[in-house]
């Protein structure tokens, strides 16, 4: 039934209330049974309605579980008219069968209730939801501009040391030289010190000759420089083998002892 059908049926249902007060009341207590065939009567004192609606009100209203609380409980086993005078009793059987239409109609209402209730909470757990999620995105939303706004700082301080001549570095590219010097450092520990290095043609330098000197006695002699150079250069006949990195030279020199000459007698 279509919105527009209801509204239709509401409307006959509350001309009949205004026409036939004795037969609909107003209040939901005082609803009483109604005697059977008293749609013919409806359709004979109110011509101008629709007897298709008048019927639809009709059910409407005998199908309400007030209706069905007057057949049940109702005092006396009378039906009555427009007029509200007694037409006709209730059967035993009519009650009955209104006891459990009223068990099914509970049923149909607890059913809904809880249908209601169902709907309800999950309303309620879609909107905490929502929440949840417009604040995380008005978190992200503020994380993203100040993550701008320290971009964009860091690009001013870049441009001030670029205009000061300083090439900027990131901290990235800080962590990958410290890393790459710290490897060079250990190669050339591990390596040893390194000879000078020197133009390509010139040799070591020696050390200045030092002038002879004269020696009297027996065991008198001259030595001459270009000796005591031959002397230095010359290898040891037991030397121990060099060792794998290269050594600074080094020039060897002999003590030599000077004997007094004997006294004339």
């Amino acid at each position: 039934m279509s919105q527009t059908d209801k509204r239709a049926i509401h409307a006959v249902h509350a001309l009949l209330i205004q026409r036939f007060p004795n037969a609909f009341p107003k209040d939901y207590d005082a609803i009483r049974p109604l005697k059977l065939g008293i749609h013919a009567d409806l359709i004979a004192r109110a011509p101008d309605l629709d007897p298709v609606l008048l019927r639809r009100a009709l059910a409407n209203h005998t199908q309400r579980d007030g209706y069905l609380l007057a057949l049940i409980h109702g005092r006396g086993d009378h039906r009555y008219d427009l007029d509200g005078q007694p037409a006709g009793t209730v059967a035993p059987e009519e009650r009955a069968e209104a006891q459990k239409r009223l068990e099914a109609s509970m049923k149909r209402g607890q059913d809904k209730a809880a249908r209601v209730r169902e709907h309800q909470e999950r309303e309620a757990k879609r909107k905490k939801q929502r929440e949840i999620e417009r604040k995380n995105r008005e978190a992200k939303a503020a994380r993203k501009a100040e993550h701008e706004r320290v971009q964009q700082e860091i690009a001013a301080r870049k441009a001030a040391l670029i205009a000061q001549g300083i090439a900027p570095e990131s901290r990235s590219e800080r962590k990958r030289r410290l890393v790459r010097e710290a490897a060079e450092r250990a190669a050339r520990k591990a390596q040893g010190p390194r000879p000078v290095d020197r133009p390509a043609g010139e040799a070591s330098p020696r050390p200045a000759p030092r002038p002879a000197r004269d020696v009297t006695g027996p065991e008198r002699r001259v030595e001459r420089p270009t000796d005591r150079d031959e002397r230095s250069t010359r290898a040891p006949e037991h030397a121990e083998p060099a060792p794998d990195r290269s050594m600074p030279p080094v020039v060897f020199r002999k003590k030599r002892r000077v004997v007094p000459p004997p006294d004339e007698k």
